[in-house]
């Protein structure tokens, strides 16, 4: 039951869902890696991702996780399916399902979501939505400036301008918005500032009820006393990937090293 939970993205984004995966399982032990060294994945082939992704699977399931959570909607709209086939002997999450869910609960009836180039393309939260309710309008949107935006750390600076100029034409036209990428809470207030009071969805949240919900059905919560160890990883530079979250993620206590894989 002490076994880690691995957890990876693109970047400093899915630190968000570790941020809440903290929270909500306060007592597990967790291993973060933004692979900052491929990072946009946004932009990537699904082959590049898969080859990048496996390279992480394979480092965590030689870490002994109990479990693999793919923060990244990009990834998870594109090579859940084959991870988890070629990886069949440790369970493989994604965000998207989870994310869908939490929309549908809310009763709204016109939404956007907002994603990468490849989540958009792939159409996976579209698709699911209309599988379920296909009175619901998808507006789907790329917003392919945000993630360079926010790992760059230009978001402290104010994006509105950028934000404004994506989604402005869809305020009077929809009641919910979708983050479909786990970078996009990092700048929810500057989004709300643009669309106001609408209904918004985030996958990071979403996917940390569902890690939750599996290990209490497998009976594989941690229930060790000892306090949770924390490790934090990325394949670019440490400093550049401090620099870029210092201002949404409390490192307090926790060391980020520089992984090669």
């Amino acid at each position: 039951m002490d076994r880690p939970i691995g957890i990876f993205d693109s970047g400093v984004g899915g630190l968000t869902v570790l941020d809440s995966l903290r929270k909500q399982l306060p007592q597990e032990n967790l291993i973060y890696i933004g692979d900052n060294l491929h990072c946009p994945y946004g932009n990537k082939t699904k082959e590049q991702l898969l080859s990048y992704t496996k390279q992480i699977c394979q480092y965590f399931i030689s870490k002994n996780v109990k479990m693999i959570v793919l923060a990244c909607n990009t990834t998870s709209a594109n090579v859940l399916n084959e991870l988890q086939i070629l990886f069949p002997n440790v369970p493989i999450v994604g965000v998207i399902n989870s994310t869908v869910h939490d929309f549908l609960v809310q009763d709204k009836k016109n939404v956007l979501v907002i994603a990468t180039h490849a989540t958009i393309q792939s159409h996976k939260y579209k698709e699911m939505i209309e599988k379920y309710n296909q009175s619901i309008h998808v507006f789907e949107l790329e917003t392919p400036q945000l993630v360079p935006l926010i790992e760059s750390g230009e978001y402290k600076k104010g994006i509105y301008s950028v934000l404004n100029d994506y989604l402005s034409v869809y305020k009077n036209d929809i009641d919910s918005l979708i983050l479909g990428c786990t970078h996009y809470p990092i700048v929810l207030n500057q989004i709300m500032e643009v669309l106001g009071d609408k209904t918004y969805i985030s996958s990071s949240h979403a996917i940390s009820q569902e890690v939750y919900s599996y290990l209490k059905v497998h009976n594989q919560l941690n229930t060790c006393s000892k306090k949770a160890l924390i490790q934090i990883y990325t394949t670019g530079d440490v400093h550049d990937f401090i620099y870029s979250s210092s201002d949404f993620f409390d490192f307090t206590n926790l060391e980020v090293k520089h992984l090669i894989l």
